[in-house]
């Protein structure tokens, strides 16, 4: 990558970590801190953490057209503002009701799909399987920093401080497209033949990609579902809140350094239908694990980092692979804008699905819900193999 090329990435890499930070820190501790709210109930705690997801999906497209009309560089920045201002009204506010409309408006601000199609804009073909394989490495280093450091942030400066932080941090992100990030030079398309328009959706949601499509789906459909029990398994265990960081930095970590292996080890050419089931294999386990933990701490971590193993090779995986399947150049913004929602639809459901069933299932029922998704994920990604 020549210099241009290099600032762009990580400067993207820094705007996704800046603001996946504000994203991921509640995780760990809205299960807790929620009840505390007014009108707090677990199925409203839920919605709070889905209702990001849910802004973001009716929004993704919205966002991409105007970026085709105004430009990409403006619409990011519109984006950023957006989740400034829904940070400001999560802090205001002693009402779950009102944290569940400041997620909202957070999530209104829809800037995946638009920050890689610019990405794609400003980086040749030959170097974007580089800079998107690094930018993931900085969403899987935002949640590493978000969840250790979300249950010390809240218990030392309080539950609202991390949206204060949020606000704080966008306004960073903001200034760091201002002033590092070019407008892309590109021309939109307009009034495309309906022809041509048929053949885009086909090649779109043609089975290779909605395999990919399916995955992140899962992967952070999963990853909602578990920091919404995890919270109350690790306690029930006899850990207290205030040392549940110390368990996913050490988990992440050791996860991480498998990662960094298998990427050196394989160069990212190992066939990727093996890597994909392998780690879908490696899912089912970690959560037939936590069904037969029986709320023994040693065991509950055991699945977490069977879990966390599997979810960053794929995290990293998914994006590198996806640009590296798309041989239509053109096509690509709306390839990832696509991956962008379906990542969102994960997080959206798994937060408000699993709000509604923790109000009268219990953790190992929920469990068995999830071995049940990644058995049927396991399925459908072995019928659309390549």
């Amino acid at each position: 990558m020549n210099f241009v090329e290099l600032q762009v990435t990580l400067s993207f890499c820094i705007v996704f970590l800046l603001r996946m930070l504000g994203i991921f820190a509640v995780l760990p501790i809205l299960s807790k801190y929620g009840l505390y709210l007014n009108n707090g109930n677990k199925f409203l705690i839920g919605l709070s953490i889905g209702i990001y997801g849910v802004t973001q999906i009716i929004f993704q497209i919205p966002f991409g057209m105007l970026s085709d009309r105004f430009g990409r560089k403006e619409v990011i920045i519109f984006g950023l503002f957006i989740f400034f201002i829904g940070s400001l009204i999560a802090i205001s506010t002693s009402s779950i009701w009102t944290l569940i409309i400041g997620r909202a408006i957070q999530g209104s601000g829809a800037i995946s799909g638009v920050s890689m199609a610019l990405l794609s804009d400003l980086i040749r073909k030959e170097n974007r399987i580089k800079s998107i394989s690094i930018i993931g490495a900085s969403f899987a280093i935002s949640f590493l920093i978000s969840i250790v450091s979300g249950p010390i942030i809240a218990e030392n400066f309080g539950f609202f401080s991390i949206f204060w932080i949020s606000a704080i941090l966008s306004i960073f992100s903001i200034l760091i497209v201002l002033f590092f990030i070019p407008s892309s030079e590109k021309k939109i398309l307009k009034n495309q033949k309906k022809d041509i328009f048929q053949h885009k959706i086909q090649y779109i949601f043609n089975k290779i990609f909605v395999r990919f499509y399916l995955g992140v789906f899962s992967l952070h459909f999963l990853l909602t579902m578990n920091f919404l029990i995890l919270p109350y398994e690790f306690e029930c265990s006899g850990l207290l809140l205030h040392y549940h960081w110390i368990v996913y930095l050490t988990t992440i970590i050791i996860s991480f350094f498998i990662l960094f292996f298998i990427v050196f080890y394989f160069k990212f050419h190992f066939f990727l239908k093996n890597v994909i089931e392998i780690c879908i294999f490696f899912i089912f386990l970690s959560f037939l694990f936590f069904l037969l933990s029986n709320h023994n701490l040693i065991c509950l971590i055991f699945s977490l980092q069977v879990f966390f193993i599997a979810f960053n090779i794929l995290e990293i995986f998914f994006p590198s692979y996806l640009s590296q399947e798309i041989s239509i150049n053109h096509y690509k913004g709306s390839i990832m804008s696509v991956y962008s929602t379906s990542q969102f639809l994960g997080i959206a459901f798994g937060g408000i699905l699993n709000g509604w069933l923790y109000t009268f299932l219990s953790t190992k029922d929920i469990f068995l819900f999830e071995i049940f998704i990644v058995f049927i994920w396991f399925i459908f990604s072995f019928f659309c193999k390549k």
